[in-house]
């Protein structure tokens, strides 16, 4: 029996230590330190743990310990175990690695910022002077720099307030001039311009210059980051215009440039004017469209109030670092419109009337405590219907056309992408319609940065072609519409993918003074040479959206092709694929704000001639984007003359019949060319064509 008694107790031992041991490793980082009272067995515990790790992400993996060191320095460095815990990372993660591999020979190895170097077709094995180099081993490849930043500015905390020997800073600084070394980076290759890649990379590197000033390659490096700023300074903007994921990538690297080299302040006018292109983004609505993401709110918020500085309300890559982004912004200048930004989403912003729960006003001060000990308010930004500009300060470019009244939450908004010119990471999307929401519901935005991206002839990503935008589609009348030929590769009859042109002259928005809006745009050489399309647009106050398309096909379309607007909305499973005969469809809403109360829908009444079809398709969707179903109205078209469609979204909220809104909503076609749309219920008339109006009973 003291046998059996001896190993149940060894048994019950292991276990409690096991289960100690966990809980000094788990739930890193932790909202607070201060009240751990065994801060050194669990640094000392989360540093081995790390070191043991065999590889980690040098990307993205130290962003979360970076607001972790801005957290503590914001908190006027109170809790010296956050700091403890950072110096655990740091030396886990870096130094004792740095001696792992100094024990197989490799330490002469380990790099901390990008490189330049080549390997096998994903760049996970890299070749250095005939030596083997592994992605996330001894170094995070091409985007191994998105981390440089962070983990300068923690090194920097960590020795200027003593946590580290001697030894450790002059083994950190021997680390830090190797990873400058020819050996890893050519300067002159890979990005020269503004984007991601190159900012994102940079910021350590400017951080390490100014620390490190006879560090090698320093006069090249100091090049390329000037190279790559005058290519943002020339054109006074970037053009990578997916946000989520890269936008926070390219814009913190901005800040971690311009504080490195002195141009914070001396730079502030084209840093804002970039911001606040960015800023257009954003509405009080709680939800949210990209051009190449969905961004949708997640499910579990109680994970964003108990963290919000790690967890973002938006589920998607970067939604925390992005709040983290504009609360830099805000800090540096002081700026309410920013702090503003960065509460929509970090914790989602709060409805215009309304209760919000302890637990949010809970986050709130916790996340944005250094603003709250200031004073400084967040603030709505002025809103209203624009048109927004690339590059504000010299090219003055259309991208994006904005309709809304302001920018509160609730108030209708929508927004197109316009400019026609595609990049690495946002293929085709020129002319669709990115957002459409009303009242805390999102109703329209479902494309994604991999709906349309092609290797070789294949889709990638889940993508199903130019019909898994929003826009008006017009097809060869031997395809089965909407199901476009360009899913099959570069081999196709499409005439809009890279020859379509932005008409500058005709892009317009506006608001009258009872806060409808309006906007239009139109692209040239829109699927044929000499084609042309336009939409015009109207936003009720009520969030009742009037679109209406004129095309005109040039000669070489013939009467071979049809066309008609192609729509993606909230998808549930009582939707099935097929040709029906209503002209009118039926959906949730795609998302809804953390406020939104009670259940709304919408429906979708397109003007329907007698030679019009219509249709639903459930299609693959991307990792961007939730569930969807595309429905949609086209006909024959024939060259040469204009053709008109119209397409009326009325948000409703439940238990409304839909059918009873249908009847009290009437279209009609006036001989010159206009549309008259006519919502009984609420009394509301809405005129669009050559001019616009929205008049109520």
């Amino acid at each position: 029996m003291s046998r059996i008694f001896f190993i149940l107790i060894l048994l019950i031992s292991s276990v409690i230590h096991a289960a100690d041991k966990n809980s000094l490793l788990s739930g890193h980082p932790r909202e607070s330190y201060r009240g751990v009272k065994n801060i050194e067995e669990m640094e000392e515990a989360l540093r081995k743990s790390m070191g043991a790790s065999e590889k980690h992400s040098f990307s993205r993996g130290w962003w979360v310990w970076d607001r972790l060191r801005c957290r503590y320095v914001d908190g006027d460095r109170k809790d010296k175990g956050a700091l403890k815990v950072l110096r655990a990372v740091f030396r886990g993660l870096i130094l004792d690695k740095h001696q792992r591999l100094k024990e197989k020979r490799e330490g002469n190895l380990l790099y901390l910022f990008y490189t330049t170097l080549t390997g096998d077709s994903k760049e996970s094995t890299l070749n250095v002077e005939g030596r083997k180099v592994y992605r996330d081993l001894h170094g995070g490849g091409y985007h191994g720099g998105w981390g440089g930043a962070a983990r300068m500015r923690i090194y920097q905390e960590l020795a200027s307030q003593g946590m580290l020997t001697d030894e450790e800073k002059i083994r950190f600084e021997e680390i830090v001039k190797q990873s400058l070394e020819s050996r890893f980076i050519n300067f002159k290759k890979k990005a020269q311009s503004a984007n991601n890649h190159s900012f994102g990379n940079a910021g350590g590197i400017a951080l390490a210059l100014k620390l490190y000033p006879d560090a090698p390659q320093a006069v090249e490096a100091k090049a390329w980051i000037d190279r790559i700023w005058k290519s943002l300074s020339d054109f006074a903007d970037w053009t990578e215009w997916t946000y989520y994921p890269y936008g926070p990538i390219f814009l913190h690297g901005l800040i971690d440039i311009a504080e490195a080299t002195g141009r914070i302040d001396k730079e502030k006018e084209l840093i804002n004017s970039v911001a606040k292109r960015c800023l257009g983004f954003v509405h009080g609505g709680g939800v949210r469209g990209n051009p190449n993401s969905g961004s949708m709110v997640r499910d579990d918020l109680d994970s964003t109030y108990e963290d919000p500085w790690n967890v973002g309300y938006y589920n998607v890559e970067t939604s925390s670092r992005d709040g983290h982004l504009w609360y830099r912004l805000a800090q540096h200048y002081k700026n309410p419109h920013y702090l503003w930004a960065a509460e929509q989403v970090a914790i989602g912003g709060r409805p215009i009337r309304g209760d919000v729960p302890r637990d949010y006003i809970s986050a709130y001060e916790r996340r944005f405590a250094w603003f709250v000990k200031r004073g400084i308010k967040p603030e709505v930004p002025p809103g209203g219907s624009m048109i927004g500009m690339l590059s504000s300060m010299k090219e003055k470019i259309p991208e994006r056309l904005y309709l809304n009244q302001d920018r509160q939450a609730g108030t209708p908004f929508a927004a197109y992408f316009l400019y026609p010119h595609k990049d690495e990471h946002l293929d085709n999307v020129s002319g669709h319609l990115y957002e459409y929401s009303a009242s805390g519901s999102k109703y329209l935005h479902t494309s994604g940065k991999y709906n349309n991206v092609y290797r070789d002839d294949m889709p990638i990503g889940g993508g199903a072609g130019e019909e898994s935008l929003d826009l008006l589609l017009v097809l060869h009348n031997r395809h089965k519409f909407p199901l476009h030929p360009d899913r099959k590769g570069d081999h196709r009859d499409s005439m809009r993918r890279g020859n379509i042109k932005h008409d500058d002259k005709f892009v317009a928005a506006g608001n009258n003074p009872e806060g409808d809006s309006y906007g239009q745009f139109a692209y040239n050489d829109y699927y044929g040479k000499d084609s042309r399309w336009e939409r015009r647009s109207v936003l009720t106050r009520e969030g009742y959206f009037v679109v209406m398309d004129k095309y005109r096909g040039s000669k070489i379309l013939g009467n071979e092709y049809q066309a008609g607007p192609v729509w993606h909305v909230g998808y549930e499973k009582s939707m099935d694929s097929g040709d029906q005969e209503e002209n009118w469809f039926d959906a949730p809403p795609i998302d809804n704000a953390w406020w939104k109360k009670g259940k709304s829908r919408l429906l979708l009444v397109t003007h329907s001639s007698k030679k019009s079809k219509h249709g639903k398709l459930k299609q693959p969707h991307s990792q961007d984007t939730a569930a969807n179903i595309t429905v949609f109205s086209y006909r024959p078209i024939r060259a040469l003359r204009d053709e008109l469609f119209l397409s009326v979204f009325v948000p409703y909220d439940l238990p409304q019949d839909p059918s009873a809104i249908r009847e009290k909503t009437s279209i009609q076609m006036n001989d010159n060319g206009s549309y008259e749309v006519t919502f009984d219920s609420e009394g509301v008339r809405v005129l669009v064509g050559e001019t616009w109006s929205v008049n109520r009973k």
